[in-house]
């Protein structure tokens, strides 16, 4: 029964959109750059999907591009978009507080001090407001701050209250789910393939009034949004996104340490600003690179599963995708496309470029707490010491089945790269 439970998919896939186009092919400049792309792609990677465009036209795909995937943390930069163009349609504006539009939280109330975070701060991950939140992941809970040690604006930590409350303040100003906004205001115009209204869907513990909203999107559909911020948030002849939104988005608010390759962040995006480019990151191998200099999205995705029992089944023998391997194939676009070999990008696990991890039962995984997250940094190889029970879990997207794996820090010489969701 329990199985049967878990394996119930959370969404309803669904068949082609009528709206839906097809994109033209981009001229290739350096055909055996993609060539190594496609032969790099199963033989040293996870992914389950790639995805590239260069001004607006296929560049490259390979795997199942039009599958609905769930972004994991890739979620906030989507939702970045769509607060772009809420602002410029009124619905609310940036310094508006928490007091003025409402919110509090029923389960751990507010003090007047959060209640003046505003809507900049959530967007910077500055709120000052530190209570547990829907999708947190012991890394976030473990680095959270002490309540009360900052006032909103001072400080950023990546939080999931403010990313989930953000989502509400979206819903309640425009009286429209984040599902429906995203299909009518992004997905038509840009003639997404598969996206519908459903595969957004929402996620309520006990602990927060606040929910945490999930979203599913193809790799396909995600590069046509990374191509909206590629091209100052037009679409062809239709600006979908303000191009004053792109750009104040994409601005550097917060310098961030030890999370290579970034070292800013924007409202909901990664900045890389050595590369010259913005990421959209998630969980178990979402990964998004906006080169807008070059008029390029490149898109890597692995399929963590529809179902508790697919995710499950993920953590145990797939494993995340490494942002270096998004990297590489980034600079073999590059090169594809008649561009200079990309030498910005600085791979902190060259030495485990490759490894297969899964052998025997000695693999590099992310610790299965992480199984039910948005949000993981690990900092040292990790080892499968025995197949054990299922650590608590903080939200139904957690893995609520037998069988999990149970990891130990394992000392290593070999580095090993900083993952988040």
């Amino acid at each position: 029964m329990a199985v049967a439970i878990t394996a119930i998919p959370a969404i309803n896939i669904g068949g082609r959109n009528s709206f839906a186009t097809d994109l033209p092919k981009a001229a290739i400049a350096r055909p055996q750059a993609l060539e190594q792309a496609y032969a790099y792609l199963p033989a040293q990677t996870r992914f389950d999907a790639f995805v590239a465009l260069k001004d607006g036209r296929q560049l490259a795909q390979w795997g199942e591009v039009d599958l609905p995937i769930n972004t994991h943390s890739v979620r906030k930069s989507l939702l970045s978009g769509l607060y772009g163009i809420a602002v410029s349609k009124g619905y609310l504006r940036l310094d508006q507080t928490l007091a003025e539009l409402g919110i509090d939280d029923k389960v751990m109330p507010l003090t007047a001090i959060e209640k003046s975070a505003t809507v900049r701060d959530l967007l910077m991950s500055r709120s000052g407001i530190y209570i547990e939140a829907a999708g947190e992941a012991k890394g976030m809970k473990d680095t959270r701050p002490q309540r009360g040690s900052h006032r909103p604006g001072e400080f950023f930590y990546y939080n999931n209250w403010d990313f989930n409350v953000l989502g509400v303040i979206f819903e309640r100003r425009t009286g429209m789910s984040i599902g429906q906004a995203f299909y009518e205001w992004i997905a038509k115009p840009t003639g997404m393939a598969t996206f519908k209204p459903g595969h957004v869907i929402y996620d309520q513990p006990g602990y927060t009034e606040h929910c945490q909203f999930v979203i599913f999107m193809s790799a396909a559909d995600l590069a046509r949004f990374g191509m909206l911020y590629a091209n100052g948030g037009r679409w062809g002849t239709r600006q979908v996104i303000p191009q004053a939104w792109v750009e104040q988005s994409t601005k550097a608010y917060s310098d961030v340490r030890d999370m290579d390759p970034f070292d800013a962040y924007g409202y909901l995006w990664w900045l890389d600003r050595k590369a010259a480019v913005v990421w959209a990151d998630g969980w178990g191998g979402q990964f998004m690179i906006v080169d807008a200099r070059r008029h390029l999205v490149v898109v890597s995705r692995n399929d963590t599963g529809r179902s508790l029992l697919q995710l499950g089944l993920f953590v145990l023998f797939d494993g995340d995708g490494w942002r270096s391997h998004h990297q590489r194939l980034h600079e073999l676009m590059i090169e594809a496309a008649g561009g200079d070999k990309a030498s910005g990008h600085q791979s902190g696990n060259a030495l485990l470029a490759g490894r297969k991890r899964f052998a025997g039962w000695t693999t590099y995984l992310p610790p299965p707490a992480v199984a039910a997250a948005e949000h993981s940094i690990i900092t040292k190889p990790l080892r499968v010491v025995s197949l054990s029970r299922v650590p608590p879990c903080s939200s139904r997207w957690g893995l609520a089945l037998a069988g999990a794996v149970e990891c130990v820090m394992q000392p290593d010489a070999a580095p090993v790269e900083r993952l988040r969701a």
